[in-house]
């Protein structure tokens, strides 16, 4: 199983109509945000193609092949307008491993229960992380939208027991990790 695992989009359309066209190329089987979908937040400015509207009717070409996770930038109403359902946190299980899918802020560490070999799902910091720590894989996607610490926009793909960062918007790898 495929999947391509997107966080930060904070409501930039181009960013969202790259996106689309990457899921078009890809063809994942499921899609996973990790939170911030519409609204931008106050530290980041209000791009040029802030158009939170048109990214949630493009979000929507995917609600049925979307898992969507809750992040602090996330209003109710925000999820109102989107259609599939947002949650705090959720565990599912991805090629046979099992994934705590969070976004990372404070509220949504709560009632995080990992388990030695899990794949703990992030986004919230706009910075990639691929790596082994503590008995667990850490994944953040990073953001396509507002990429921080000198890092490019990224995200991610699952897929078999292969996870990779990759740039956005060509796709290229950038870091991978082989699970087995």
């Amino acid at each position: 199983m495929k999947i391509l695992i997107a966080s930060d989009i904070h409501g930039r359309l181009r960013r969202m109509e790259g996106l689309s066209s990457l899921i078009g190329q890809i063809k994942p089987d499921k899609i996973i945000f990790l939170g911030d979908f519409l609204y931008n937040g106050p530290r980041n400015g209000v791009p040029d193609d802030y158009d939170p509207l048109a990214v949630s009717s493009l979000l929507n070409v995917y609600a049925k092949n979307a898992i969507g996770i809750r992040g602090n930038c996330d209003s109710r109403i925000d999820g109102d307008l989107l259609g599939f359902p947002l949650q705090d946190n959720r565990v599912i299980r991805i090629n046979g491993y099992r994934c705590d899918l969070y976004h990372g802020d404070a509220y949504s560490l709560q009632g995080l229960k990992p388990h030695p070999g899990d794949i703990l799902m992030s986004g919230h910091t706009h910075i990639w992380v691929l790596k082994r720590k503590n008995g667990y894989v850490y994944l953040n996607p990073g953001s396509i939208s507002f990429p921080k610490d000198g890092n490019g926009p990224t995200f991610a793909l699952f897929d078999d027991k292969t996870l990779t960062i990759n740039s956005f918007p060509d796709g290229g790898a950038v870091a991978s990790l082989w699970l087995e």
